[in-house]
């Protein structure tokens, strides 16, 4: 169907345009607004200028919940887009319950984050002993148990590998579908030219759906980057700032030490953080991309 009206393009964009708007644009203004504020959200407002971002640039613990941001973005990265690639290639191999398996992979996605971590929580535990733990002390192995959640040398990692479950069928789909696009006479002509096996991947398919795969780990880098429920509900951030992430930062400088100023400035900062990584790293990829 055409549109033969110059303004039609206008009065659909108009609706989506109109929540956008309201739903991101405002807040970021207001954002901007109360970055200049001291505000506790009860007492009247006190105008202080760059102070908030003083203290930011000055905050140490800022520091720490930036870079676990970035190596929580890089592991669920590799994992997320990695795995989801890895199962998409084996499933594709199947000749019976493809669609069976492809359905209980994806089940993650759907579950409820509150589910997951908490059951997580309960399979990770050491005191009581969680499910890995107490199965490590049946098998006479009890000098290996560990306080995954705890263990400020592995807590980040262990978080972000439980992001990595919920999330790496949703990547399995995609890459799924992508395979299965894929034109048939390319295939048959590569056939014909002596391709095959792992060759037909890593020559035709995989130069082929480079873009879906690209446009994939900028997903995954631009939401892990804002990260909050999962590291949240397992660790709360802890021990210490060890898998405290910058969306949880901000939360608690908002809702629990009630700054909301303070807070206003970390949201900017992070819009400003997962704005320039996907700019970077779209720079970085668009130039070898397949034409």
């Amino acid at each position: 169907m055409r549109l033969h009206n110059k303004w039609d393009p206008y009065i659909f964009l108009f609706l989506p345009l109109s929540v956008y708007v309201f739903v991101v644009s405002v807040p970021i203004f207001f954002s901007i607004y109360y970055s200049f504020m001291d505000w506790n959200g009860i007492t009247k407002m006190k105008f202080v200028g760059f102070d908030n971002y003083v203290k930011m640039f000055s905050d140490k613990n800022l520091l720490t919940c930036i870079l676990n941001s970035f190596k929580y973005s890089a592991i669920n990265t590799i994992y997320q887009v990695g795995l989801g690639l890895v199962m998409a290639i084996l499933i594709y191999q199947l000749i019976i319950g493809r669609n069976l398996v492809r359905v209980l992979l994806f089940t993650p996605v759907i579950i409820s984050t509150m589910a997951i971590s908490q059951t997580f929580k309960k399979i990770l535990a050491i005191s009581p002993d969680g499910v890995v733990n107490a199965f490590l002390d049946s098998i006479g192995q009890g000098q290996l148990k560990t306080a995954f959640l705890s263990d400020m040398n592995i807590t980040l990692y262990v978080v972000a590998l439980v992001e990595a479950y919920k999330y790496s069928g949703l990547y399995l789909v995609v890459f799924y579908t992508a395979f299965k696009g894929i034109d048939k006479h390319i295939i048959e002509a590569a056939v014909i030219d002596g391709v095959n096996g792992w060759q037909m991947y890593f020559h035709i398919k995989l130069p082929i759906i480079r873009p879906v795969i690209i446009t994939s780990m900028v997903l995954v880098i631009n939401g892990t980057l804002k990260a909050f429920d999962i590291p949240f509900i397992l660790t709360n951030g802890g021990p210490g700032y060890t898998s405290e992430l910058m969306s949880g930062y901000m939360f608690k400088a908002g809702f629990s030490n009630m700054d909301f100023g303070y807070a206003s400035a970390l949201s900017l900062l992070i819009v400003v953080i997962c704005v320039g990584s996907i700019g970077i790293f779209t720079y970085l990829t668009k130039s070898k991309e397949v034409v």
